[in-house]
Protein backbone atom coordinates (compact mmCIF):
# COMPACT_ATOMS: atom_id res chain seq x y z
CA UNK A 1 0.00 0.00 0.00
CA UNK A 2 2.97 2.62 0.89
CA UNK A 3 4.43 1.93 -2.56
CA UNK A 4 0.59 3.16 -4.28
CA UNK A 5 0.31 6.04 -2.41
CA UNK A 6 3.88 6.85 -3.11
CA UNK A 7 3.09 6.58 -6.85
CA UNK A 8 -0.52 8.26 -6.34
CA UNK A 9 1.25 11.65 -4.71
CA UNK A 10 4.00 11.28 -7.52
CA UNK A 11 0.85 10.77 -10.21
CA UNK A 12 -0.56 14.22 -8.28
CA UNK A 13 2.72 15.83 -8.34
CA UNK A 14 3.39 15.26 -12.05
CA UNK A 15 -0.40 16.48 -13.32
CA UNK A 16 -1.10 19.90 -13.67
CA UNK A 17 -4.14 21.14 -14.99
CA UNK A 18 -2.97 24.50 -16.49
CA UNK A 19 -6.32 25.19 -19.01
CA UNK A 20 -9.28 27.64 -17.33
CA UNK A 21 -11.58 25.37 -18.02
CA UNK A 22 -15.09 25.01 -16.10
CA UNK A 23 -14.05 23.44 -12.80
CA UNK A 24 -10.84 23.27 -13.50
CA UNK A 25 -9.70 25.72 -9.88
CA UNK A 26 -11.98 23.83 -8.29
CA UNK A 27 -9.97 20.20 -9.75
CA UNK A 28 -6.65 22.45 -8.64
CA UNK A 29 -7.79 22.96 -5.52
CA UNK A 30 -8.82 19.52 -4.80
CA UNK A 31 -5.62 17.78 -6.29
CA UNK A 32 -3.69 20.04 -3.82
CA UNK A 33 -6.01 18.93 -0.47
CA UNK A 34 -5.14 15.48 -2.18
CA UNK A 35 -1.65 16.15 -2.00
CA UNK A 36 -1.41 17.66 1.23
CA UNK A 37 -3.48 14.87 2.82
CA UNK A 38 -1.03 12.35 1.74
CA UNK A 39 2.25 13.93 2.50
CA UNK A 40 1.12 15.45 5.43
CA UNK A 41 -0.93 12.47 6.94
CA UNK A 42 -1.05 8.95 4.60
CA UNK A 43 2.44 8.78 4.18
CA UNK A 44 3.96 9.50 7.65
CA UNK A 45 1.42 7.12 8.55
CA UNK A 46 2.44 4.16 6.40
CA UNK A 47 5.67 4.35 7.12
CA UNK A 48 5.48 4.46 11.04
CA UNK A 49 2.46 3.19 12.40
CA UNK A 50 4.02 3.56 16.27
CA UNK A 51 4.39 7.69 16.05
CA UNK A 52 1.86 9.52 18.13
CA UNK A 53 -1.90 9.72 17.27
CA UNK A 54 -2.64 13.34 15.97
CA UNK A 55 -5.21 14.57 17.47
CA UNK A 56 -6.13 18.41 15.55
CA UNK A 57 -8.28 20.60 18.52
CA UNK A 58 -9.86 22.49 16.18
CA UNK A 59 -13.22 24.91 16.68
CA UNK A 60 -14.11 28.39 16.08
CA UNK A 61 -12.67 31.76 17.68
CA UNK A 62 -12.74 32.08 21.17
CA UNK A 63 -14.08 28.47 21.35
CA UNK A 64 -11.04 28.14 24.24
CA UNK A 65 -8.62 25.62 22.06
CA UNK A 66 -5.51 27.13 23.62
CA UNK A 67 -6.79 27.02 27.30
CA UNK A 68 -7.95 23.83 26.37
CA UNK A 69 -4.18 22.34 25.26
CA UNK A 70 -2.60 23.92 28.31
CA UNK A 71 -4.79 22.52 30.79
CA UNK A 72 -4.35 19.11 29.69
CA UNK A 73 -0.22 19.94 29.08
CA UNK A 74 -0.16 21.15 32.91
CA UNK A 75 1.44 24.52 31.77
CA UNK A 76 1.56 26.95 29.16
CA UNK A 77 2.62 25.82 25.83
CA UNK A 78 0.17 28.03 23.50
CA UNK A 79 -0.68 31.53 23.92
CA UNK A 80 -4.42 32.21 24.65
CA UNK A 81 -6.14 35.46 25.22
CA UNK A 82 -9.14 37.76 24.19
CA UNK A 83 -7.25 38.91 21.38
CA UNK A 84 -7.78 37.19 18.11
CA UNK A 85 -6.63 35.41 16.57
CA UNK A 86 -4.42 34.00 19.83
CA UNK A 87 -3.07 31.08 17.85
CA UNK A 88 -0.84 32.74 15.24
CA UNK A 89 1.28 29.41 14.82
CA UNK A 90 -0.15 26.07 15.39
CA UNK A 91 1.90 24.14 18.03
CA UNK A 92 2.08 20.82 18.18
CA UNK A 93 2.82 19.58 21.74
CA UNK A 94 3.82 15.85 22.30
CA UNK A 95 5.04 13.89 25.83
CA UNK A 96 9.20 14.42 25.48
CA UNK A 97 9.61 10.54 24.99
CA UNK A 98 7.74 11.24 21.80
CA UNK A 99 9.62 13.97 20.21
CA UNK A 100 12.32 11.79 18.42
CA UNK A 101 9.29 10.25 16.69
CA UNK A 102 7.01 13.09 15.26
CA UNK A 103 9.92 15.17 14.13
CA UNK A 104 10.21 13.98 10.83
CA UNK A 105 6.89 14.32 10.40
CA UNK A 106 5.77 16.84 7.19
CA UNK A 107 3.18 18.40 9.64
CA UNK A 108 6.21 19.88 11.74
CA UNK A 109 7.10 22.60 9.01
CA UNK A 110 3.80 24.27 10.21
CA UNK A 111 4.15 24.19 13.51
CA UNK A 112 5.77 25.09 16.58
CA UNK A 113 6.93 21.73 18.31
CA UNK A 114 7.09 21.65 22.32
CA UNK A 115 6.88 18.66 24.72
CA UNK A 116 4.64 19.09 28.13
CA UNK A 117 5.36 15.64 30.25
CA UNK A 118 1.70 16.18 31.17
CA UNK A 119 0.74 15.20 27.34
CA UNK A 120 -0.09 11.62 27.66
CA UNK A 121 2.60 9.61 25.47
CA UNK A 122 1.34 7.85 22.13
CA UNK A 123 -0.77 11.32 21.74
CA UNK A 124 -0.22 14.74 20.07
CA UNK A 125 -2.51 17.28 20.52
CA UNK A 126 -2.05 20.01 17.38
CA UNK A 127 -3.81 23.82 18.74
CA UNK A 128 -4.62 24.80 15.43
CA UNK A 129 -5.76 27.84 13.94
CA UNK A 130 -9.36 29.06 14.02
CA UNK A 131 -11.54 27.91 11.54
CA UNK A 132 -13.28 31.03 10.96
CA UNK A 133 -10.17 33.14 11.28
CA UNK A 134 -10.39 37.01 10.18
CA UNK A 135 -6.74 36.30 8.25
CA UNK A 136 -7.13 33.92 5.40
CA UNK A 137 -4.27 32.55 5.63
CA UNK A 138 -5.04 31.00 9.49
CA UNK A 139 -8.18 29.87 7.83
CA UNK A 140 -6.76 27.91 5.38
CA UNK A 141 -3.88 26.34 7.44
CA UNK A 142 -6.58 25.29 9.79
CA UNK A 143 -8.83 23.47 6.85
CA UNK A 144 -5.71 21.79 6.00
CA UNK A 145 -4.35 20.88 9.55
CA UNK A 146 -7.67 18.83 8.88
CA UNK A 147 -6.38 16.85 6.86
CA UNK A 148 -2.85 16.03 8.79
CA UNK A 149 -5.55 14.66 11.76
CA UNK A 150 -5.66 11.06 13.22
CA UNK A 151 -8.56 12.47 15.48
CA UNK A 152 -9.93 15.74 15.41
CA UNK A 153 -10.86 17.18 18.79
CA UNK A 154 -13.83 19.42 17.76
CA UNK A 155 -14.14 22.45 20.53
CA UNK A 156 -17.07 24.20 21.00
CA UNK A 157 -19.28 27.12 23.39
CA UNK A 158 -23.10 27.16 24.15
CA UNK A 159 -22.91 30.29 22.23
CA UNK A 160 -21.05 28.79 19.25
CA UNK A 161 -22.17 25.16 18.96
CA UNK A 162 -25.18 26.13 16.18
CA UNK A 163 -22.34 27.64 13.57
CA UNK A 164 -22.79 26.39 10.25
CA UNK A 165 -18.88 26.37 9.63
CA UNK A 166 -17.46 23.81 12.14
CA UNK A 167 -20.54 21.27 11.14
CA UNK A 168 -19.60 21.27 7.63
CA UNK A 169 -15.91 20.78 8.27
CA UNK A 170 -17.28 17.74 10.95
CA UNK A 171 -18.44 16.32 8.00
CA UNK A 172 -15.45 16.74 5.65
CA UNK A 173 -13.60 15.39 8.55
CA UNK A 174 -15.90 11.90 8.74
CA UNK A 175 -15.97 11.91 4.91
CA UNK A 176 -12.23 11.77 4.82
CA UNK A 177 -12.52 8.95 7.51
CA UNK A 178 -10.89 10.98 10.48
CA UNK A 179 -11.88 9.86 13.92
CA UNK A 180 -13.73 12.74 15.58
CA UNK A 181 -15.03 13.50 19.50
CA UNK A 182 -16.37 17.20 20.58
CA UNK A 183 -16.12 19.34 23.65
CA UNK A 184 -18.58 21.72 24.90
CA UNK A 185 -16.19 24.11 26.35
CA UNK A 186 -16.87 27.00 29.07
CA UNK A 187 -21.30 25.54 29.73
CA UNK A 188 -22.41 27.29 32.90
CA UNK A 189 -24.64 25.21 35.12
CA UNK A 190 -28.21 27.17 34.33
CA UNK A 191 -27.68 26.39 31.07
CA UNK A 192 -25.81 22.77 30.94
CA UNK A 193 -28.46 20.70 30.72
CA UNK A 194 -30.80 22.41 28.32
CA UNK A 195 -27.26 22.93 26.04
CA UNK A 196 -26.26 19.26 26.16
CA UNK A 197 -29.00 17.98 25.08
CA UNK A 198 -29.24 19.85 22.23
CA UNK A 199 -26.09 19.27 20.82
CA UNK A 200 -25.91 15.84 21.50
CA UNK A 201 -29.37 15.88 19.20
CA UNK A 202 -28.03 17.47 16.37
CA UNK A 203 -25.01 15.62 16.53
CA UNK A 204 -27.19 12.78 16.54
CA UNK A 205 -28.83 14.01 13.31
CA UNK A 206 -26.00 14.99 11.81
CA UNK A 207 -25.01 11.16 11.97
CA UNK A 208 -22.72 11.69 14.65
CA UNK A 209 -24.47 10.10 17.38
CA UNK A 210 -21.47 7.75 18.38
CA UNK A 211 -19.29 10.28 19.04
CA UNK A 212 -17.27 11.42 22.15
CA UNK A 213 -18.68 14.35 23.67
CA UNK A 214 -16.88 16.11 26.63
CA UNK A 215 -17.99 18.50 28.85
CA UNK A 216 -15.95 21.44 30.29
CA UNK A 217 -18.04 23.66 32.96
CA UNK A 218 -17.24 27.32 32.70
CA UNK A 219 -14.59 28.34 35.22
CA UNK A 220 -15.53 31.79 35.35
CA UNK A 221 -12.81 34.82 34.84
CA UNK A 222 -9.09 33.69 35.15
CA UNK A 223 -5.66 33.45 33.21
CA UNK A 224 -4.25 30.09 32.47
CA UNK A 225 -4.25 26.77 32.28
CA UNK A 226 -7.74 25.60 34.31
CA UNK A 227 -7.71 23.44 36.97
CA UNK A 228 -7.20 19.82 36.10
CA UNK A 229 -10.17 18.72 37.27
CA UNK A 230 -12.31 20.69 34.17
CA UNK A 231 -10.50 18.61 31.97
CA UNK A 232 -10.22 14.98 34.01
CA UNK A 233 -12.90 13.42 31.49
CA UNK A 234 -10.84 14.48 28.37
CA UNK A 235 -7.35 13.58 29.83
CA UNK A 236 -8.90 10.21 30.65
CA UNK A 237 -10.22 9.91 26.93
CA UNK A 238 -6.89 10.63 25.62
CA UNK A 239 -5.05 8.21 27.98
CA UNK A 240 -6.96 5.75 26.75
CA UNK A 241 -6.16 6.65 23.06
CA UNK A 242 -2.55 6.95 24.23
CA UNK A 243 -2.11 3.23 25.00
CA UNK A 244 -0.65 1.24 21.71
CA UNK A 245 -3.13 -0.61 20.73
CA UNK A 246 -6.18 1.49 21.00
CA UNK A 247 -3.55 4.53 19.44
CA UNK A 248 -2.99 2.24 16.44
CA UNK A 249 -6.56 1.21 16.10
CA UNK A 250 -7.63 4.61 16.00
CA UNK A 251 -4.93 5.02 12.95
CA UNK A 252 -6.38 1.48 11.05
CA UNK A 253 -9.42 2.88 11.46
CA UNK A 254 -8.74 6.44 10.00
CA UNK A 255 -6.90 4.60 7.17
CA UNK A 256 -9.51 2.62 6.45
CA UNK A 257 -11.71 5.27 6.12
CA UNK A 258 -9.68 7.03 4.12
CA UNK A 259 -9.45 4.91 0.88
CA UNK A 260 -12.95 5.31 -0.19
CA UNK A 261 -13.24 8.81 -0.49
CA UNK A 262 -9.60 9.09 -1.82
CA UNK A 263 -10.58 6.83 -4.51
CA UNK A 264 -13.51 9.25 -5.27
CA UNK A 265 -11.36 12.10 -4.92
CA UNK A 266 -8.93 10.42 -7.84
CA UNK A 267 -11.86 9.64 -10.13
CA UNK A 268 -13.40 13.22 -10.10
CA UNK A 269 -9.68 14.11 -10.44
CA UNK A 270 -9.19 11.75 -13.28
CA UNK A 271 -12.29 13.17 -15.14
CA UNK A 272 -10.84 16.89 -14.48
CA UNK A 273 -7.51 15.58 -16.11
CA UNK A 274 -9.59 13.82 -19.15
CA UNK A 275 -11.60 17.36 -19.48
CA UNK A 276 -7.69 18.95 -20.01
CA UNK A 277 -6.77 16.20 -22.43
CA UNK A 278 -9.71 16.67 -24.63
CA UNK A 279 -9.32 20.91 -24.48
CA UNK A 280 -5.84 20.06 -25.50
CA UNK A 281 -6.44 17.68 -28.21
CA UNK A 282 -8.86 20.37 -29.32
CA UNK A 283 -6.52 23.36 -29.14
CA UNK A 284 -4.20 21.37 -31.33
CA UNK A 285 -6.59 20.76 -33.41
CA UNK A 286 -7.58 24.40 -33.81
CA UNK A 287 -4.29 25.47 -34.22
CA UNK A 288 -3.50 23.33 -37.31
CA UNK A 289 -6.58 24.27 -38.50
CA UNK A 290 -5.96 27.56 -38.56
CA UNK A 291 -3.26 27.06 -40.70
CA UNK A 292 -5.13 25.58 -43.75
CA UNK A 293 -6.52 28.43 -45.63
CA UNK A 294 -3.35 30.55 -45.02
CA UNK A 295 -1.35 28.03 -46.46
CA UNK A 296 -2.68 27.15 -49.62
CA UNK A 297 -3.11 30.93 -50.30
CA UNK A 298 0.55 31.36 -49.75
CA UNK A 299 1.35 28.40 -52.15
CA UNK A 300 -1.00 30.13 -54.55
CA UNK A 301 1.09 33.62 -53.96
CA UNK A 302 4.11 31.77 -54.46
CA UNK A 303 3.44 29.77 -57.25
CA UNK A 304 1.86 32.65 -59.46
CA UNK A 305 5.31 34.70 -58.78
CA UNK A 306 4.41 36.65 -55.56
CA UNK A 307 7.88 36.32 -54.12
CA UNK A 308 9.20 38.08 -57.74
CA UNK A 309 6.56 41.03 -57.51
CA UNK A 310 8.35 44.73 -56.76
CA UNK A 311 11.70 45.39 -55.78
CA UNK A 312 13.20 41.83 -57.47
CA UNK A 313 11.64 42.25 -60.68
CA UNK A 314 12.66 45.67 -60.66
CA UNK A 315 16.26 44.64 -59.92
CA UNK A 316 16.45 42.09 -62.30
CA UNK A 317 15.45 44.70 -64.89
CA UNK A 318 18.26 46.94 -64.08
CA UNK A 319 21.03 44.54 -64.00
CA UNK A 320 19.64 42.48 -67.27
CA UNK A 321 19.45 46.00 -69.20
CA UNK A 322 21.72 46.75 -72.12
CA UNK A 323 25.43 47.19 -70.86
CA UNK A 324 24.27 46.24 -67.28
CA UNK A 325 25.99 42.96 -65.53
CA UNK A 326 23.07 40.40 -66.79
CA UNK A 327 22.62 41.90 -70.26
CA UNK A 328 24.62 39.08 -71.87
CA UNK A 329 21.93 36.63 -70.22
CA UNK A 330 18.69 38.28 -72.19
CA UNK A 331 21.03 38.35 -75.55
CA UNK A 332 23.23 35.17 -75.81
CA UNK A 333 26.57 36.16 -77.55
CA UNK A 334 27.98 33.55 -80.38
CA UNK A 335 31.19 32.02 -80.98
CA UNK A 336 34.57 31.44 -78.91
CA UNK A 337 35.92 34.79 -78.46
CA UNK A 338 32.30 35.75 -77.01
CA UNK A 339 32.58 33.25 -74.53
CA UNK A 340 36.55 34.49 -73.93
CA UNK A 341 35.51 37.81 -73.48
CA UNK A 342 32.45 36.62 -71.06
CA UNK A 343 34.80 34.82 -69.05
CA UNK A 344 36.24 37.95 -67.81
CA UNK A 345 33.10 39.05 -66.75
CA UNK A 346 31.74 35.85 -64.97
CA UNK A 347 32.13 37.41 -61.01
CA UNK A 348 30.23 40.82 -62.08
CA UNK A 349 27.25 38.75 -63.04
CA UNK A 350 27.46 36.60 -59.90
CA UNK A 351 27.39 39.22 -58.14
CA UNK A 352 24.53 40.92 -59.39
CA UNK A 353 22.63 37.80 -59.17
CA UNK A 354 23.58 37.74 -55.93
CA UNK A 355 21.75 40.98 -55.46
CA UNK A 356 18.59 40.17 -56.80
CA UNK A 357 18.27 36.92 -54.98
CA UNK A 358 18.71 39.10 -51.81
CA UNK A 359 15.69 41.02 -53.09
CA UNK A 360 13.84 37.67 -53.61
CA UNK A 361 14.67 36.79 -49.94
CA UNK A 362 13.38 39.06 -48.15
CA UNK A 363 10.50 39.52 -50.23
CA UNK A 364 9.62 35.72 -49.64
CA UNK A 365 10.61 36.42 -45.86
CA UNK A 366 8.06 39.54 -45.54
CA UNK A 367 5.44 37.20 -47.96
CA UNK A 368 5.53 34.55 -45.37
CA UNK A 369 5.74 36.19 -42.22
CA UNK A 370 2.54 37.93 -43.17
CA UNK A 371 0.94 34.60 -43.64
CA UNK A 372 2.56 33.13 -40.68
CA UNK A 373 1.61 35.93 -38.94
CA UNK A 374 -2.57 35.71 -39.99
CA UNK A 375 -1.91 32.57 -38.44
CA UNK A 376 -1.03 33.19 -35.30
CA UNK A 377 -4.13 35.95 -34.86
CA UNK A 378 -6.23 32.93 -36.22
CA UNK A 379 -4.98 31.20 -33.26
CA UNK A 380 -5.11 33.12 -30.79
CA UNK A 381 -8.40 33.97 -31.43
CA UNK A 382 -9.51 30.71 -31.25
CA UNK A 383 -7.67 29.67 -28.45
CA UNK A 384 -9.61 32.71 -26.74
CA UNK A 385 -12.92 30.46 -26.60
CA UNK A 386 -13.52 30.18 -22.94
CA UNK A 387 -14.83 26.38 -23.62
CA UNK A 388 -11.22 25.46 -25.04
CA UNK A 389 -9.76 27.20 -21.74
CA UNK A 390 -6.26 28.29 -24.18
CA UNK A 391 -6.08 32.20 -23.07
CA UNK A 392 -3.71 31.86 -20.68
CA UNK A 393 -1.54 29.53 -22.72
CA UNK A 394 -1.98 31.35 -25.76
CA UNK A 395 -0.24 34.89 -23.71
CA UNK A 396 2.49 32.40 -22.64
CA UNK A 397 4.24 32.37 -25.99
CA UNK A 398 4.38 35.94 -26.27
CA UNK A 399 4.59 38.19 -29.63
CA UNK A 400 8.43 38.82 -29.56
CA UNK A 401 8.77 35.78 -28.93
CA UNK A 402 6.13 34.50 -32.10
CA UNK A 403 8.12 36.58 -34.13
CA UNK A 404 11.84 35.57 -33.20
CA UNK A 405 10.74 32.16 -33.89
CA UNK A 406 8.78 33.08 -37.26
CA UNK A 407 12.17 35.38 -38.64
CA UNK A 408 14.50 32.17 -37.87
CA UNK A 409 11.78 29.54 -39.41
CA UNK A 410 11.60 31.32 -42.90
CA UNK A 411 15.52 32.42 -42.99
CA UNK A 412 16.07 28.39 -42.50
CA UNK A 413 12.99 27.72 -45.28
CA UNK A 414 15.16 30.16 -47.68
CA UNK A 415 18.47 29.15 -47.01
CA UNK A 416 17.55 25.37 -46.70
CA UNK A 417 15.60 25.96 -50.26
CA UNK A 418 18.70 27.62 -51.87
CA UNK A 419 20.82 24.13 -50.93
CA UNK A 420 17.98 22.01 -52.41
CA UNK A 421 18.06 24.17 -55.68
CA UNK A 422 21.77 23.58 -56.11
CA UNK A 423 21.28 19.90 -55.57
CA UNK A 424 18.78 20.38 -58.68
CA UNK A 425 21.53 22.07 -60.12
CA UNK A 426 23.69 20.07 -62.17
CA UNK A 427 26.07 21.14 -64.83
CA UNK A 428 23.90 19.61 -68.20
CA UNK A 429 25.63 17.76 -70.59
CA UNK A 430 26.18 20.18 -73.54
CA UNK A 431 27.70 20.34 -76.74
CA UNK A 432 31.34 22.08 -76.75
CA UNK A 433 30.57 24.89 -78.08
CA UNK A 434 27.42 25.33 -76.02
CA UNK A 435 28.94 23.83 -72.81
CA UNK A 436 32.27 26.93 -73.50
CA UNK A 437 29.41 29.23 -73.43
CA UNK A 438 27.61 28.04 -70.48
CA UNK A 439 30.82 28.03 -68.28
CA UNK A 440 32.04 31.57 -69.41
CA UNK A 441 28.47 33.22 -68.78
CA UNK A 442 27.85 32.04 -65.22
CA UNK A 443 30.01 30.02 -62.32
CA UNK A 444 28.17 26.90 -60.05
CA UNK A 445 26.64 30.09 -57.63
CA UNK A 446 25.26 32.11 -60.44
CA UNK A 447 24.01 29.18 -62.33
CA UNK A 448 21.72 28.05 -58.93
CA UNK A 449 20.87 31.63 -58.22
CA UNK A 450 19.03 32.15 -62.04
CA UNK A 451 17.39 28.57 -61.69
CA UNK A 452 16.23 30.16 -58.09
CA UNK A 453 15.02 33.59 -59.83
CA UNK A 454 13.36 31.94 -62.09
CA UNK A 455 11.55 29.61 -59.63
CA UNK A 456 10.39 32.49 -57.84
CA UNK A 457 8.46 34.14 -60.80
CA UNK A 458 11.00 36.15 -62.49
CA UNK A 459 10.37 35.69 -66.19
CA UNK A 460 13.56 36.97 -67.29
CA UNK A 461 15.46 34.51 -65.44
CA UNK A 462 13.13 31.75 -66.83
CA UNK A 463 13.60 33.19 -70.51
CA UNK A 464 17.56 33.09 -69.89
CA UNK A 465 17.42 30.10 -68.22
CA UNK A 466 15.49 28.25 -71.39
CA UNK A 467 17.98 29.55 -73.86
CA UNK A 468 21.39 28.83 -71.84
CA UNK A 469 19.84 25.12 -71.13
CA UNK A 470 17.29 24.66 -73.81
CA UNK A 471 16.81 21.04 -73.00
CA UNK A 472 16.84 21.22 -68.75
CA UNK A 473 15.52 24.45 -67.66
CA UNK A 474 11.83 23.76 -67.72
CA UNK A 475 12.88 20.95 -65.35
CA UNK A 476 14.99 22.22 -63.17
CA UNK A 477 12.54 25.87 -62.67
CA UNK A 478 9.68 23.85 -61.82
CA UNK A 479 11.16 21.37 -59.62
CA UNK A 480 12.82 24.65 -57.95
CA UNK A 481 9.54 26.52 -57.69
CA UNK A 482 7.41 23.10 -56.12
CA UNK A 483 10.15 23.06 -53.35
CA UNK A 484 10.17 26.70 -52.69
CA UNK A 485 6.20 25.81 -52.28
CA UNK A 486 7.22 23.02 -49.57
CA UNK A 487 8.95 25.43 -47.80
CA UNK A 488 6.59 27.81 -47.34
CA UNK A 489 4.17 25.72 -46.02
CA UNK A 490 6.37 24.19 -43.84
CA UNK A 491 6.89 27.64 -42.05
CA UNK A 492 2.84 27.56 -41.56
CA UNK A 493 2.57 24.48 -40.46
CA UNK A 494 5.22 25.11 -37.67
CA UNK A 495 3.51 28.07 -36.91
CA UNK A 496 0.34 26.05 -35.97
CA UNK A 497 2.79 23.04 -34.32
CA UNK A 498 4.17 25.92 -32.33
CA UNK A 499 1.28 26.25 -30.52
CA UNK A 500 -0.11 22.79 -30.60
CA UNK A 501 2.63 21.52 -29.23
CA UNK A 502 2.66 24.20 -26.31
CA UNK A 503 -0.70 23.19 -25.49
CA UNK A 504 0.39 19.44 -26.13
CA UNK A 505 3.18 19.72 -23.59
CA UNK A 506 1.53 21.38 -20.77
CA UNK A 507 -0.32 17.57 -19.94
CA UNK A 508 1.97 14.38 -19.74
CA UNK A 509 -0.61 12.05 -22.38
CA UNK A 510 -0.85 9.40 -19.44
CA UNK A 511 -1.82 11.27 -17.16
CA UNK A 512 -5.52 10.36 -16.75
CA UNK A 513 -4.40 6.60 -17.13
CA UNK A 514 -1.73 6.80 -14.58
CA UNK A 515 -4.60 8.00 -11.79
CA UNK A 516 -7.46 5.48 -12.88
CA UNK A 517 -4.48 2.83 -12.39
CA UNK A 518 -3.54 4.49 -8.88
CA UNK A 519 -7.60 3.66 -8.24
CA UNK A 520 -7.54 0.84 -9.39
CA UNK A 521 -4.66 -0.14 -6.66
CA UNK A 522 -6.35 1.57 -4.26
CA UNK A 523 -9.61 -0.68 -4.00
CA UNK A 524 -7.47 -3.77 -4.84
CA UNK A 525 -5.78 -2.93 -1.27
CA UNK A 526 -7.72 -1.41 0.68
Amino acid sequence: MLDVVVDLERNLADTPLPLELEGAAQARLLRDRVRAQITSHLLPRLRQLAMPAIVVVGGSTGAGKSTLVNTVAGEVVSEAGVLRPTTKQPVLVVHPDDRELVADHPVVEHTALVTAAGIPQGVALLDAPDLDSVHTENRHLGLELVETADLWLFVTTAARYGDALPWGILRTADERGVSLAVVLNRVSADVLVEVRADLLHRLDEAGFGSVPMFVVPDAGPHSGPLEPRYVEDVVGWLELLAGRATGRGVIARTLRGVWAPLRAEIATLTAAVEAQLDAVDALAAAARAAAAEPADALAEQVTSGGVAEGAPVTHWLAVASSGAPLAPLVDLPRGRLAARRLRRTTPERTTALRGVAADARQAFIDLVGAAALDVELRIREAWDDPALGGRELAARLTRSDAVERRGARIVAAWDGWVGEVRAVVEKPELPHSAAELDGALLDDEGRVLLVALAAVGIEGAARAARAIWPDAADVRINRAATLLVDRARTVIAAEGETFGSLAVAEIPPDAASALRLRASELRAHA
